[in-house]
């Protein structure tokens, strides 16, 4: 999907490289046998202020406080979700990766929004400059504008929309 992939483990060096190599990492993004003062050093160098990091033990709990976002797809263990951000409630991965890309499909919507919002008020602006504007019009716009952004922006991130099929 475009984003930087690492592991940090606290795991044995032999077993951290076969997931690695089953991910299709490269070695330099593979990190093993981290203790959790490591984990946390390294997120807080410099990576961690873009790092989405997903720990499953308590030995991540001093790393997901340097991320910038963390979670867990430990549900069953209650300390875990106490401390990070968010938790899977359903075994693997598969769900950040559709948070990740509804993450990014609402990124786009708030950009059309912001674009549409900008070119509304500015054609707005420029028809009521050119005294075209009388009250009815305007009660009439703003409000219709409002409801077609809400519409558009329920529309592309429903359940419904293809954002969900995967």
């Amino acid at each position: 999907m475009g984003y930087e992939t690492w592991i940090l483990s606290g795991d044995e060096q032999q077993r951290t490289q076969v997931l690695g190599q089953e991910l299709g990492l490269s070695e330099s993004h593979i990190l093993a046998q981290r203790l959790p003062e490591e984990k946390a050093s390294w997120l807080e160098q410099g990576i961690g202020r873009h790092a989405l990091m997903m720990g499953d033990g308590v030995n991540d709990s001093l790393a997901v406080e340097h991320a910038l976002c963390s979670g867990t797809p430990a549900f069953d263990r209650p300390f875990m979700p106490a401390k990070t951000d968010f938790y899977l409630v359903t075994p693997g991965l598969a769900p950040l990766r559709i948070a990740l890309v509804a993450a990014k499909r609402l990124a786009k919507v708030l950009l059309f929004n912001l674009s549409f919002a900008v070119l509304y008020n500015v054609g707005a602006v420029a028809v009521a400059a050119a005294g075209l504007m009388t009250p009815w019009l305007a009660a009439i716009l703003m409000p219709t504008s409002s409801l077609l952004l809400i519409v558009a922006t329920t529309a592309a991130l429903s359940q419904r929309s293809a954002l969900w099929k995967f």
